[in-house]
């Protein structure tokens, strides 16, 4: 399990996959495609032998364009702000997909052969993706109908928690953003993510604390005082659990490579 800032989605080339994507859990099979937004908790796990799956990872960078046109503002940004809601696999049964699916297998297929121009085309797949979603995203939306009042509850707290990683929310709190007595809390909790509310946090810190070992020259301590951790030694600790080297060790390999 693990997440990040960046935008990624998983397409099954062969075999059966296992979904995590926050509190869904499902099966993603042959030809379909499953869509994880930026700072989504996610995992996949083959289901069989010899599957194999394509992560087609980017950052949002590459479809905004500075205001230029209402494009960004009309379509994109909804998808990272998370206002619109994508279901979580997209069916190759669906009549809808077949457009989407082919466009997606053309994107790989420039990743492979990577012939000249292939950056161009990469581009133009992704936003001809996000073309037919949104001319389509009435039907490919999940039904209101599906999700109870407490999925949205669970939904808004891991939004929450993602979004200031730092504070210490305890689980009496947590509880009661979702209307739960915090045993209950815990045990639906753990169902959902797999993981208890401090190792989903810890989890969600270890990865930014990563993320700015491998992406800036600040010290560690600041490091960790930045994504939640009054406690160096305490860090130093939980990122070994998390990653099986220290901080420093981490940063050594990169410089190192």
């Amino acid at each position: 399990m693990h997440w990040h800032d960046h935008l990624e989605w998983v397409y099954v080339r062969k075999g059966r996959v296992s979904i995590q994507v926050d509190a869904f859990v499902g099966e993603a099979k042959e030809g379909e495609l499953v869509f994880v937004n930026s700072r989504q908790l996610h995992a996949a796990h083959p289901l069989e032998p010899d599957s194999h799956m394509a992560a087609i990872v980017f950052n949002e960078a590459l479809l905004r364009n500075s205001g230029l046109d209402s494009t960004e503002e009309r379509y994109i940004l909804p998808i990272l702000t998370h206002r619109l809601k994508l279901p979580v696999i997209l069916r190759r049964d669906d009549p809808l997909s077949s457009d989407i699916l082919g466009a997606v297998s053309r994107l790989i297929d420039e990743l492979d052969n990577r012939s000249n121009g292939y950056e161009l085309f990469v581009k133009a797949e992704l936003y001809r993706i996000f073309g037919l979603i949104f001319r389509h995203h009435r039907e490919l939306a999940p039904p209101a109908k599906t999700m109870s009042p407490r999925d949205y509850a669970f939904n808004e707290l891991l939004q929450t928690i993602r979004g200031n990683i730092r504070a210490n929310m305890t689980v009496e709190e947590a509880a009661r953003a979702v209307n739960l007595s915090p045993h209950h809390f815990c045990t639906m909790f753990k169902k959902m993510t797999g993981k208890t509310l401090i190792e989903y946090v810890h989890l969600l810190r270890i990865n930014e604390a990563e993320r700015l070992l491998k992406e800036t020259d600040r010290y560690i301590t600041e490091i960790a005082e930045q994504v939640g951790f009054n406690d160096i030694t305490y860090f130093g600790r939980i990122f070994r659990k998390y990653r099986s080297m220290s901080p420093t060790e981490l940063r050594k390999n990169i410089r190192s490579t």
